[in-house]
């Protein structure tokens, strides 16, 4: 087995250990609405892992300590750019 494919297989096991478990309040950090588990891999409203440091800019894809919950549309909205301000949870009750 290839180092990345082990790193991969790692990660894969952390995000899916993370999403289920962690205490991160089911709100997408990025724009403050609720996030569901059971939305469909991609689709725009899907649970995925924001790395508040991107990888793309050195930041580490396995360290939780980055991680925060956002849809996947926000998520790709954002991309490598950096938060314009701090994230604490949300900023709205819907």
């Amino acid at each position: 087995m290839s180092r990345h494919s082990a790193r991969g297989s790692e990660y894969a096991k952390l995000r899916r250990h993370w999403l289920e478990t962690a205490d991160h309040g089911w709100t997408c950090h990025l724009c403050g609405r609720p996030v569901h588990l059971d939305v469909p891999p991609r689709s725009p409203d899907a649970p995925t892992i924001d790395h508040i440091i991107p990888v793309g800019v050195g930041g580490s894809k396995l360290d939780t300590r980055y991680w925060r919950l956002a849809h996947y549309r926000c998520n790709r909205r954002r991309s490598t750019a950096p938060l314009l301000e701090p994230t604490q949870g949300a900023t709205r009750t819907w």
